[in-house]
């Protein structure tokens, strides 16, 4: 017995052609190259992922077989009280075992369904005679052989294996691959040539950014107002990211959740926020309490009316006058877009006669700064967009050491590059409150001027400037 316990160790001595790995990392966004967390870190080829933590990091941990695949120890099979046990990862596979003789020769051979988990397989072979052989074990693409020893008897109690081993020749990959991705992030695959490494920072970079109207927000953006959801969302949104301005004389908010002009007919489907009712400058304006940022960019569609209809619902939008920019008209719009509520991006009618440029107080204008540089001015009734990127001033307790900088976007043809913001001459004289030198940071603002402009698909995403820089090509 001490002979036949002392063969049984020897024959156990078939080591696991396997390798253990260990990669970590940091997967960054490109913006703010902060980290980005629940990214899908993926080993190509492999099902095996984790994701990443709240600062980005990650961890990859396991057995890397031949194939470049992860296993788990406890996936070998093995015998116990006669019987064969085999693993199954996945529905509908199969096990097909052969036992051979110590000279080769084969001596059974049988096919095996599997259910996922493991599974117990009794059909081996009873041999009444001393026996020294091995076991061949197919699952799927992998292939395990198990030194056998068999003692005589009834039943095949006496079996003795060794350890499992991957058939095919082990050759430490020179390479392989991890796939990276997240949530409105472009897709990252990152090369590794040691199973065992901390690959450092992996930056992921956007998709070509789309402006103008249909910009979905990117990835980090805080959506100040959807409108796609439907009305019921839409008042649900209004009242949790947004209040009545001025904060000085505070009321109910006056903007109301009417129907989207590009969808007249949908009273449930599609909503827009609609700037109203006083015509006086700077009461039942609305400010976002969400989403204040410094530095950040905001897209904001809006799609001018004219007057109030009765009731106010109605969808369809009052025709230009001959004369667009005549405020007795009932085709007349004026609102505003006041970045960080302080300076006025206008909205207000004008021609849409390209070779027509704004002036400093007209339709896409920084507010008495600058005018834009091209019209890309649409009819009532027709969606538009600004897509802004700001960089707010720096101070020095309350000395301001650099001027605001602002781009602008409109619809989706570049009408500010990196304008520098000058003072109250930027539209604080009219009405804003929060004033040019004031260090406080505030959220976004939309004008309400008496007349029916319409809003949708807002949203801002933070941005950390150190450069007094804001045409940004990401």
């Amino acid at each position: 017995m001490k002979k036949l316990f002392a063969a049984a160790l020897l024959l156990s001595g078939v080591s696991v052609m396997a390798q253990g790995m260990n990669l970590k990392g940091r997967v960054l966004d490109k913006l703010d190259m902060k980290g980005v967390p629940g990214a899908v870190v993926k080993v190509s080829g492999s099902a095996t992922s984790v994701t990443t933590d709240a600062e980005g990091r990650f961890t990859i941990s396991g057995t890397l077989d031949a194939l470049g695949r992860f296993t788990r120890k406890s996936g070998e099979p093995y015998f116990l009280g006669g019987d064969l046990f085999v693993e199954a990862m996945e529905p509908g596979q199969t096990a097909r075992v052969e036992i051979f003789g110590a000279s080769g020769e084969s001596l059974a051979s049988a096919e095996h369904g599997l259910k996922p988990g493991w599974n117990r397989i009794g059909a081996l072979p009873d041999r009444n005679r001393n026996f020294l052989g091995f076991a061949r074990i197919k699952v799927g693409g992998d292939t395990w052989v198990k030194r056998m020893l068999h003692t005589g008897g009834p039943v095949p109690g006496s079996w003795f294996a060794g350890n499992a081993a991957v058939t095919r020749p082990l050759a430490k990959a020179a390479a392989g691959q991890l796939d990276i991705t997240a949530d409105k992030l472009l897709k990252k695959s990152v090369a590794y040539t040691n199973d065992v490494a901390d690959l450092g920072d992996i930056v992921l970079d956007y998709p070509e950014r789309k402006l103008g109207v249909g910009a979905a927000p990117i990835y980090g953006a805080t959506v100040l107002f959807d409108g796609s959801k439907g009305k019921t969302a839409a008042a649900a949104e209004l009242k949790a990211k947004w209040k009545d301005w001025p904060r000085f004389t505070p009321s109910d908010i006056m903007f109301r959740i009417v129907r989207d002009p590009e969808f007249p007919n949908d009273t449930v489907g599609h909503a827009a926020l609609q700037s109203c009712c006083n015509t006086t400058w700077g009461y039942d304006d609305i400010q976002a309490t969400v989403g204040i940022y410094a530095d950040f960019q905001v897209h904001v569609e809006f799609n001018g009316m004219g007057a109030y209809d009765t009731p106010f619902d109605i969808a369809a939008p009052n025709a230009n006058a001959s004369d667009p920019t005549g405020s007795g008209q009932p085709g007349y719009i004026n609102s505003g877009v006041y970045v960080a509520s302080r300076y006025e991006i206008q909205i207000q009618s004008w021609s849409t006669d390209a070779a027509q440029i704004p002036g400093a107080h007209d339709m896409g204008a920084i507010v008495n700064d600058y005018t834009p540089v091209t019209n890309q001015n649409k009819p009532n009734g027709v969606w538009q967009a600004y897509d802004i990127t700001y960089r707010n001033a720096r101070f020095s307790g309350t000395t301001m050491t650099s001027n605001p900088f602002m781009s602008v976007w409109w619809n989706g043809v570049q009408t500010h590059n990196n304008r520098k913001v000058n003072a109250a001459a930027s539209g604080l004289s009219n009405h804003s409150g929060e004033e040019h030198a004031d260090t406080t940071v505030y959220g976004l603002k939309l004008q309400s001027e008496g007349r029916d402009v319409r809003y949708r698909n807002i949203w801002i995403r933070k941005l950390n400037l150190a450069d007094p820089q804001t045409n940004l090509g990401y």
